[in-house]
């Protein structure tokens, strides 16, 4: 494979545009998350995103609610506001966010909470999010856990490939509980010439225990294992459902 281009990101404006491919459809997950809104809040009328990247969550409630979005990439809200254009939309740090509005459901999903390297950070996440929920509305956040972390450190590099393009990400332990991921994605220009983006992104886990005692804001918290009938010290990938 020949590249003619090499461009290092040093943040998502850059991968943007080829993060939906990257990350693939978000259907299953949007189906997910609405069944429980329909469980724990079925009366919603709005809904706000963390982290909500280039809206391919937001896009599938936006028929049926208020949807806003916030994030830090410049390039992934222009593609949100194409994508949702009923949509409103804020360039904010979900841990330091601001706005006029309450909410009755806060999303913030696909681990967007594990790029937090730092749990006062996550803290800030939860305390914010209860300032903006209205009064029985429900945060719905969820996290890869230590032990999915682990597996992924442990596994070999994955190759996807979508189109004529592909990616390879290759995960890693950098210290301190902190996993990287490295994502080299290879755009297929023409013939046999490549550009190649490449991001490291970061994740950390904190102990379930720790988490939940970060919630006692809360009154109360629904946890949720999708790939089993109840959460255990298996589970790589938990749901919280946080009622004010």
């Amino acid at each position: 494979m020949q590249t003619n281009t090499i461009l290092s990101m040093t943040n998502y404006d850059q991968f943007a545009k080829h993060y939906d491919e990257v990350m693939g459809n978000r259907s299953e997950n949007a189906t997910a998350l609405q069944k429980l809104i329909s469980k724990h809040y079925p009366t919603a009328k709005t809904i706000l995103e963390l982290a909500c990247g280039t809206g391919s969550v937001l896009k599938h409630f936006a028929k049926r609610y208020d949807v806003y979005g916030l994030d830090l990439s410049t390039e992934m809200l222009s593609l949100a506001r194409k994508k949702v254009p009923s949509g409103k939309f804020s360039q904010q740090d979900m841990t330091k966010f601001k706005l006029q509005e309450k909410f009755d459901v806060i999303l913030c999903v696909f681990d967007s909470i594990n790029h937090l390297l730092k749990f006062s950070d996550w803290q800030k996440v939860f305390k914010r999010a209860h300032e903006h929920l209205n009064e029985g509305g429900i945060l719905i956040f969820d996290m890869n856990t230590e032990v999915k972390l682990q597996r992924v450190i442990d596994t070999t590099p994955g190759v996807r490939t979508f189109g004529k393009s592909a990616m390879i990400m290759d995960v890693t332990d950098i210290g301190k509980d902190v996993s990287n991921w490295n994502v080299k994605v290879f755009e297929h220009k023409n013939k046999n010439q490549y550009a190649l983006y490449e991001e490291n992104i970061k994740e950390k886990a904190f102990p379930l225990r720790q988490v939940k005692e970060a919630l006692k804001q809360f009154r109360k918290v629904d946890l949720v294992d999708t790939s089993r009938k109840r959460p255990s010290v298996k589970s790589e990938r938990l749901v919280f459902v946080c009622k004010k």
